[in-house]
């Protein structure tokens, strides 16, 4: 009886932890797969040209994707709400890639899925690295669409300011 105690004791702190970090930071060390990478298909100058570091998708994974705050949106993610199953600076990248190139949600989801510019610029920098799916995206949208209509604050603003 004391094991079977002290053993459901130990399975409702693991599970009161788990519920209080449903939000989880994206890894900001993405790091190039020597076997996955785009740039192991590429030759010398294209190569160059795909690393150079002033090309628009690394200006926009470093100035943009990777400046996000994603500690700002943890509110929308609290106990009893889910976790999101992307990175958020992935989502909000997305959502500023649409907007600024004037893609409809298809055009999107395609270049998410197939243009490795885009790829990068998200920081989706193997070819194995998942992008979200198109239910995660809106989930998210709405999920912002819904907080700024019941605290007044737009939270997609707030994490470019």
């Amino acid at each position: 009886m004391k094991y079977l105690r002290i053993t459901l004791l130990f399975i409702i702190i693991a599970v009161s932890k788990t519920l209080h970090e449903m939000f989880k930071k994206s890894d900001s060390h993405s790091q190039l797969d020597m076997f996955s990478s785009p740039t192991e298909y590429f030759r010398d100058s294209k190569r160059k040209k795909y690393l150079k570091n002033d090309s628009w998708h690394n200006q926009f994974r470093n100035h943009v994707v990777m400046r996000v705050d994603e500690s700002i949106f943890s509110v929308l993610y609290t106990e009893g709400n889910g976790a999101p199953n992307a990175s958020i600076r992935v989502l909000v990248g997305m959502m500023i890639l649409k907007e600024g190139q004037g893609w409809s949600d298809e055009q999107l989801f395609e270049n998410c899925q197939y243009n490795l510019l885009t790829r990068s610029a998200l920081g989706l920098m193997s070819l194995e690295d998942a992008e979200p799916v198109p239910s995660t995206y809106y989930l998210f949208r709405r999920k912002l669409v819904e907080y700024a209509r019941e605290h007044g604050e737009d939270l997609f603003k707030k994490c470019q300011a």
